[in-house]
């Protein structure tokens, strides 16, 4: 059973990333790129100010730590797409950005009926961090590469260490549950 409330200002803002970074996708489609990039950080700033204000207004819930990483999934899936049509990061960067949230999504179906979600953990924090950064470079700035030329496979190091970042933060949380006991006792 969930617990919680679910309209809290937190949430609220949680599920207001959908749709700023919906438009930020709109303008990055048309070019814009100083209205791509307004709305692209107003998005990351409400990851960055969601949880702050659950724990200031005593409002942390179940729905919460729901909410906040499966807008940060939408929200991510929307803005790669988008990318990946521009031609600004390549599809095996992709393969591996909506796998590892398809797995995430199924194993919480399947694992997490009965018990409370898990909360985020640093290496999670981490590679949103580090991708939501790469993500924003490729949509405004995708000629500035660092070190100055492709690394691997058409990306450079900042788009392989935010790739490697989200594989690790993948298996952290499944290392988690496994170690919780949640997995087994989930059935």
């Amino acid at each position: 059973m969930i617990k919680g409330r679910f309209f809290t200002a937190a949430n609220i803002v949680s599920i207001l990333r959908i749709p700023l970074t919906g438009i930020a996708c709109y303008f990055l489609w048309n070019g814009e790129m100083l209205y791509t990039f307004i709305f692209m950080v107003l998005a990351i700033l409400s990851d960055a100010v969601d949880g702050q204000v659950a724990r200031r207004t005593g409002t942390v819930s179940d729905w919460g730590k729901i909410l906040d990483p499966l807008a940060d999934k939408i929200a991510f899936t929307i803005f790669a797409i988008t990318l990946l049509l521009k031609h600004l990061v390549p599809l095996w960067f992709f393969a591996i950005l909506i796998g590892r949230d398809l797995l995430i999504i199924a194993g919480g179906l399947l694992f997490y009926r009965k018990a409370s979600p898990p909360s985020s953990n640093i290496w999670g924090k981490l590679a949103t961090t580090v991708l939501s950064i790469y993500m924003l470079r490729q949509a405004i700035f995708p000629q500035i590469q660092f070190p100055n030329s492709e690394v691997f496979y058409n990306i450079d190091f900042l788009g392989l260490l935010s790739i490697l970042l989200v594989v690790f933060s993948f298996f952290t949380y499944v290392f988690s549950a496994f170690k919780s006991g949640k997995v087994t006792n989930a059935t």
